[in-house]
């Protein structure tokens, strides 16, 4: 499993969290894509306005293949989300560092 980390500082955050929520605007977009696990959001305790997506897909492959099939629809949804946040900061891609198997 992969996760795809991001930052948002942001200045709407109604809009934003219909957005990039578990059930928004994205998460059905990627939804359309084989390998795509889900999305969680988490609201700053602290420091109003900042956000963290995390958008989780069962692999890099998968989530390459899907970006790039859709890769009109996945640019025109960036710019037309941006009004929603000052600035995006992307952490990473994160794989997962322990297996659900029983191996030796």
């Amino acid at each position: 499993m992969i996760a795809l980390v991001f930052s948002y500082e942001v200045r709407e955050p109604e809009g934003f969290e219909r957005a990039y929520g578990p059930e928004g605007e994205w998460a059905q977009f990627f939804g359309q894509g084989p390998g795509f696990i889900g999305t969680e959001l988490l609201r700053d305790a602290e420091t109003p306005g900042r956000y963290l997506v995390v958008d989780r897909w069962e692999s890099a492959e998968a989530y390459n293949a899907f970006a790039a099939k859709h890769r009109d629809e996945y640019m025109r949804r960036v710019d037309d989300a941006r009004f929603y946040y000052e600035q995006e900061l992307r952490f990473g891609t994160f794989q997962t560092v322990w297996n659900d198997s029983t191996e030796g």
